[in-house]
This record gives C-alpha cells, sequence and structure tokens, in this order.
C-alpha cells in the first residue's frame, strides 16, 4: 500500500521543527542533514501552502488550518480541498482502469446492448495500456465515443476509470498526520 511505502520509506526518521507566529505555523518535515523528501507547512488561515522535495501544493480548507483542526482529515477528504499542485491533479493506473473496465463490461452486459460492443471493448483495453496520463486516456475514449455506436452515458461512466490520486499528495497527508501524531502524543502520552 502507497500509505505505508510512504511512512517507512519516504519518513522514515524524519524530524519536526516548528515555528509558530500570530496566525501562522511554519512546519517543516524531514531527515537531518538531507533534503530528500523534505517538506515545509505553512498552516495561514484557511490555507496550506506546501513546498519543498515533493513539489508545491496549496490546499483551501472550511476550518482553520492547524494542525488540531485536521489532523482527523481522511486522505480523500483532504484531498478534494487542493487548489493547486505542481503537477497532474491525478495519476493514470492502467491496472485499476482494466479491472474497472472489465467488472464494468460485464455487470452492465454492454456486448449485448451495442453490436460493436466487443470491438469497443477491446480497443478500450488496447488504449489502456497505451496511456500514461488521465488525460491522455480521456483523448482516446472521445476517440471511441466518435467511431462507433458507443453512447455517452457509458463514455461518462468510464471516464474515471484508472484515476488515482498522485502519491505526492498522498506523501503530503501522510506527512501532516505523522506530524499530528507526533507532537499530540508528546502532548497526551496517557492518552
Amino acid at each position: 500500500m502507497m500509505i505505508k511505502e510512504v511512512k517507512q520509506e519516504w519518513f522514515k526518521d524524519h524530524e519536526i521543527s516548528m515555528k509558530i507566529y500570530d496566525g501562522l505555523q511554519i512546519i517543516d518535515w524531514g531527515r537531518p542533514n538531507s533534503g530528500m523528501y523534505r517538506i515545509r507547512y505553512i498552516l495561514s488561515n484557511n490555507n496550506i501552502f506546501i513546498s519543498g522535495d515533493l513539489g508545491e501544493a496549496v490546499y483551501t480548507l472550511t476550518c482553520k488550518a492547524t494542525l488540531k483542526d485536521i489532523k482527523d482529515f481522511n486522505l480523500h477528504y483532504f484531498t478534494q480541498k487542493l487548489t493547486a499542485f505542481c503537477g497532474d491533479r491525478w495519476d493514470f493506473d492502467q491496472d485499476s482502469a482494466r479491472k474497472r473496465l472489465a467488472d464494468y463490461w460485464e455487470w452492465y452486459d454492454i456486448n449485448e446492448r451495442h453490436e460493436d460492443g466487443k470491438d469497443i471493448y477491446k480497443d478500450i483495453l488496447s488504449f489502456i495500456s497505451e496511456c500514461i496520463s488521465v488525460e491522455h486516456y480521456r483523448q482516446k475514449l472521445m476517440t471511441i465515443y466518435e467511431t462507433t455506436t458507443v453512447d455517452s452515458s457509458i463514455i461518462e461512466d468510464v471516464w474515471d476509470f484508472g484515476q488515482i490520486i498522485p502519491s505526492r499528495l498522498i506523501g503530503y497527508w501522510v506527512g501532516l498526520q505523522m506530524i499530528s501524531e507526533e507532537l499530540f502524543n508528546k502532548e497526551n502520552p496517557n492518552d
């Protein structure tokens, strides 16, 4: 699992350095004497600004951006708050796309609903192996839509297949969780 890898490999031996100013928290999270996987979190008002070895991102929350307020956010909720990122919003996972397509095709019995259903399935399956991004996958889907009998509802249903959260975004969240856990366990050692 990606979360376990991030904790054990990326953030092994990371330490916290924190400065608190009026309405602002600056948290440096990294291994001493190394820039590898180092992250700086700046929490200000309802924003989290992130920079460092894993790139840059901005999250805008509906609450105050403090560790206490965000420690219970799950990954998906936190990721929904992303407003800017130096990379693609989603990564493309071919295995996930193939599995979801197979499940979907079988569940909705697409081969029976479309005379060229088997060919459409083979075409989508074929280009999944070629795709390296969600955008590329979606461009290929539009070609299928324009050249076959597939209807827009199927294209809409398969539009997000293979879409996964990028590992760097997972890393930002895991870092905050580890920081919160370490700080709150020091404050309340008997809890």
